[in-house]
């Protein structure tokens, strides 16, 4: 049997209102994605690459084009629809953590997986936290954290409840090399043994590289390198 495309784009374009003119954000869109398949998308801040990556998500709308994950057609969905089939096939690691100050490193991680009533949600979170080194972190609050294990965290929170797709917005952005070095390492490694299909948004070239496509963003417009 033939596995639908991950990600299928068409035509996708997005503007929004200043004052009385429409700034073009993203412009007539095309991208596929297979399952397992890893790209990177490159540019210049403001770009596009994150509003892309949002609209991937389901976070944003677009003014217009087509947007399939797995075959569903997300540019049709409501808000409600959106969110269930973010929590079922998408896992979105982004540069700045956002985990949960109030909650420890297995409540971030066990998060998702307790909203969508898994039972294993604490053994699996523990599996996890323990697979990108954090054993012994497990009933830290993130202000205990340095930002190399915070993003780890976020790794190990995007995984949980094993997304086909995962997103990934300037993973490495806030950390040293030498930190951001090893957090791509663990996110490439996880995403390998997972067999999950991998977009991410990144400045750093190196980063860039490890993944098996890569496009180039402008003023709006996708192009393949």
């Amino acid at each position: 049997m033939i596995q639908p495309l991950m990600i299928q784009v068409h035509n996708l374009s997005h503007q929004v209102q200043v004052g009385n003119d429409a700034l073009s954000i993203l412009q007539d869109i095309r991208l596929e994605v297979k399952p397992g398949e890893s790209i990177a998308i490159v540019g210049a801040s403001g770009s596009g690459k994150s509003t892309l990556l949002s609209m991937l998500a389901g976070l944003d709308e677009p003014t217009s084009g087509e947007i399939f994950i797995v075959g569903h057609p997300l540019h049709q969905m409501d808000e409600e629809q959106r969110a269930q089939l973010r929590a079922e096939k998408i896992g979105f690691v982004f540069q700045s953590f956002l985990l949960i100050p109030e909650l420890t490193a297995l409540e971030n991680v066990m998060l998702p997986a307790e909203l969508k009533g898994m039972k294993n949600a604490r053994e699996k979170a523990i599996e996890l936290l323990t697979e990108v080194g954090l054993s012994a972190r497990l009933n830290h609050k993130p202000s205990r954290l340095s930002g190399g294990e915070q993003q780890r965290v976020a790794i190990a929170r995007a995984f949980m409840c094993d997304p086909p797709l995962l997103l990934a917005d300037e993973p490495t952005g806030n950390l040293d090399q030498h930190t951001g070095i090893k957090v791509a390492d663990l996110l490439f490694r996880m995403n390998s043994q997972s067999g999950s299909s991998l977009v991410i948004v990144t400045h750093d070239s190196t980063l860039a590289d490890r993944c098996q496509k890569r496009y180039h963003m402008e003023a709006g417009k996708l192009e393949a390198l």
